[in-house]
């Protein structure tokens, strides 16, 4: 065969190929169509069954009462009013009703009360003088009763220890003694020490009620004095 043949034939074929195709794609594009079309879908009837309907009473027609027809008064004559005449009333005897009888209670008379005597007049005692001569005897009996407490130490003796000791001390008005110390020391502990001892063993008598007047406590002040001699 010659090539233009074969060529016009290639033409053909490829021709009734197109043609073909196109009616493939045709009918399958139909049935596309018509698959897609919408399907129509039944509804379902629905049925409710509604309890019977319960009828309301019916309500009777009101009627309005009638409004009374107030018919007109007259005026009536006026009547003068007839007061009875009182009755006489018989006096009814009432016996009086019997009283009760208090019961009778004896009250004693009080005792009379004697008139109160006025007591005499206290006449209030002059005030006290301060007496300058009680203080000073009392200041000296006070230094005798330390004298006769006082005593020498046996080692302070031996050792040759002497000196002078002044005590402070302080009584109350009864002669009690409130505190005691070394003023001026002797340079020994032992003599300053015994001076102690004689004032606070010592017995004081209570402050002349003329001594040191309106002082409730004195402070005294004794130097005792410790000395060797042969």
């Amino acid at each position: 065969m010659t090539m233009p043949l074969i060529y016009e034939r290639r033409e053909w074929v490829a021709r009734g190929g197109s043609i073909f195709i196109g009616l493939v794609m045709a009918l399958m594009l139909d049935k596309l169509v018509v698959q897609h079309e919408p399907v129509q879908v039944e509804e379902s009837i629905r049925i409710t069954l509604s309890e019977p309907g319960v009828e309301a009473p019916q309500q009777e027609p009101t009627v309005e009462p009638s409004k009374p027809i107030r018919q007109p008064v007259l005026p009536t004559p006026v009547q003068q009013a007839i007061q009875p005449e009182p009755q006489a009333v018989s006096p009814i005897d009432v016996a009086p009703s019997p009283q009760p009888q208090a019961n009778s209670v004896i009250v004693p008379e009080a005792p009379a009360v004697p008139a109160a005597k006025a007591l005499p007049k206290v006449e209030e005692p002059p005030p006290v003088q301060r007496n300058p001569s009680a203080e000073g005897r009392f200041a000296q009996e006070v230094r005798k009763q330390i004298e006769q407490k006082k005593t020498y130490p046996d080692a302070a003796r031996e050792l040759g220890m002497s000196g002078a000791v002044e005590v402070v001390y302080v009584l109350d008005r009864m002669g009690k003694l409130l505190k005691a110390e070394i003023a001026s020391t002797s340079g020994y502990p032992v003599l300053d020490q015994a001076a102690l001892r004689a004032v606070r063993s010592a017995n004081f008598s209570a402050l002349p009620a003329d001594a040191w007047v309106g002082e409730n406590q004195k402070e005294f002040r004794t130097k005792l004095v410790f000395s060797i001699t042969y």
